[in-house]
């Protein structure tokens, strides 16, 4: 009798040491996140990218493109070419392999020049966009038989051009994306991009961004996000293009407490064979009764107004993992000292058995 009560405690003594000895794989990592309209903005040095300063008093890149009149008999009359504006490439290739759809969205911010809204010529501008993937062309757009554009002010006019479909569907990693515009016109222009009110470039639907586990812990909110394309997340969080919904009210990151919100690395994800850093992004609550777990993250790497690319919603519960006391991301057993119990337990049940045989 006390040899089979003696292999019963050790039988269960050996279970305990398995469960303490098995990894906790608390957190979640699955991604989401379907095809969403990303914007790629206009650079200075000709780069492409989705990352928009958060600094919203930031001047704009003004640019002069080439002339593309040319008058003749004294400017009686006044004769236009085509002429590039330039090119915009992506410095950063993406990460992983992506799905591609359209519409295809191009934007330009620009205005008649001082000098040219003084001449006797309206502009009459027309533009033609091009988005190469590749080297190969994906989505083409001219104002030819569309009728051309005016903007006589001193604030820049958005010029917007669409086409419904893109020619390639896809785009493996470090495929390298560009835009080339071209225009003409019967005075000069300027254009103007890379800050948030003026941010010219490219839109299409991609995805790109991917959301990983978001945790509770008090009265801090955290969630993880993978980008396809690598992009400084505290301009956006600085600039609340990214930012958390609250009972209906928005946080303002620069009404946080002191050092909050967090930007810092979070879990690694696979996607594709391909291992990728999450950006991980934490908030803190003041309010202790404000329903945390029916908060909605707004996510977006543009100024939240662009008709282009939206922001992204989604609510924090849907990829929620649990998470309580310490905050660890690494998961953990459910009472705090539960491992030491066990060992202690473990202990106990093993001089048992031998003071019993």
């Amino acid at each position: 009798m006390y040899q089979k009560g003696g292999s019963l405690i050790c039988a269960l003594m050996f279970l305990l040491m398995a469960l303490f000895l098995v990894p906790s794989t608390g957190a979640e990592t699955t991604l989401i996140g379907g095809r969403e309209h990303i914007h790629l903005n206009m650079k200075e040095a000709s780069d492409l990218s989705p990352e928009t300063w958060g600094d919203n008093t930031r001047e704009a890149v003004k640019d002069n493109p080439p002339r593309s009149w040319s008058s003749q008999t004294a400017d009686f009359t006044r004769t236009r070419e085509w002429k590039d504006v330039g090119t915009w490439t992506t410095a950063n290739t993406n990460a992983f392999d992506l799905g591609l759809g359209g519409p295809v969205k191009f934007n330009l911010w620009w205005r008649e020049t001082d000098q040219g809204q003084d001449d006797s010529y309206d502009a009459q501008v027309q533009y033609r966009f091009r988005l190469n993937i590749d080297g190969q062309e994906a989505a083409y757009y001219t104002d030819e038989g569309e009728g051309s554009h005016e903007c006589a002010q001193s604030q820049p006019c958005e010029w917007n051009g669409q086409v419904n479909n893109i020619n390639i569907t896809s785009a493996p990693k470090g495929t390298i994306f560009d835009i080339e515009i071209e225009y003409w016109a019967f005075s000069d222009i300027e254009i103007y991009y890379d800050n948030a009110s003026f941010n010219s470039g490219v839109a299409f639907g991609a995805d790109a961004i991917k959301f990983g586990q978001s945790g509770i812990n008090g009265q801090q909110v955290s969630f993880d996000f993978v980008q396809a394309w690598d992009t400084d997340a505290e301009e956006a969080v600085n600039g609340d293009y990214i930012r958390l919904v609250v009972d209906g009210i928005g946080t303002n990151s620069s009404q946080q407490r002191n050092g909050y919100p967090i930007v810092s690395e979070g879990l690694d994800y696979d996607i594709n064979g391909t291992s990728i850093t999450s950006t991980k992004v934490t908030w803190y609550i003041d309010d202790k009764y404000a329903t945390l777990d029916k908060s909605v993250i707004s996510f977006s790497l543009t100024r939240r107004s662009c008709d282009t690319a939206p922001p992204i919603d989604i609510n924090t519960a849907d990829i929620i993992a649990a998470s309580s006391g310490s905050g660890d991301d690494e998961g953990g057993l459910p009472v705090p000292g539960f491992n030491f119990i066990l060992v202690i337990f473990a202990l106990f049940g093993l001089a048992y058995s031998k003071r019993e045989v």
